[in-house]
């Protein structure tokens, strides 16, 4: 005869084992959702060290060595998730011969950075900085951009349209063809 499996010996343990690594996957679960909730902590500005030395050897007239801190800079602030380490990357390459391309790159990874931190500070330092380098179209987006993130808010709409008229000296157009004037709509 053959014993039952739910009265030999061992049945409880096997029972209670599976219960402690189903509980063990919940828990785990839950501690999953609960820091993916969490908002990434703030990193310190790691940019800003390589920034000093890079304007400590351009000081000494040693570009190779400058560079080579923009690169370092460069790394940092693109590890550090924060938009305001790509602008003043951006800022610093814009020094060296041929740094335009550079500093654009950079400055759109503000701009992207900063939207998808819903940063309006964020925006609109990065259609300034499109504004000095005379990129004319990225700034015009940069704008339209913001515009959508300020909403309904009338300060941030009014922080969006000194920009805009600092910048392009014409209103936004927006996405449904309409005009913003400072004046009010326009015949």
């Amino acid at each position: 005869m053959t014993e039952s499996w739910s009265t030999r010996w061992y049945t409880p343990l096997v029972v209670l084992g599976v219960g402690v690594l189903v509980l063990l996957g919940i828990a785990l679960a839950g501690v999953e959702v609960l820091t993916a909730a969490v908002p990434r902590a703030v990193t310190p500005r790691v940019w800003t060290t390589p920034l000093a030395r890079l304007e400590a050897a351009l000081e000494e007239g040693d570009s190779g060595a400058a560079l080579a801190w923009w690169r370092e800079a460069h790394a940092a602030a693109l590890r550090s998730g924060q938009w305001e380490g790509m602008i003043e990357v951006g800022d610093a390459v814009r020094r060296f011969p041929e740094g335009t391309v550079h500093a654009r790159r950079a400055y759109l990874t503000a701009l992207f950075r900063a939207r998808r931190q819903h940063s309006l500070d964020g925006m609109l330092r990065a259609a300034d900085a499109f504004g000095q380098l005379g990129d004319r179209d990225v700034l015009a987006q940069a704008l339209r951009i913001a515009e959508r993130e300020a909403g309904l808010d009338p300060r941030a709409r009014q922080r969006v349209r000194s920009a805009a008229d600092r910048w392009l000296g014409v209103p936004l157009t927006t996405e449904r063809g309409d005009s913003r004037s400072p004046r009010g709509a326009e015949p």
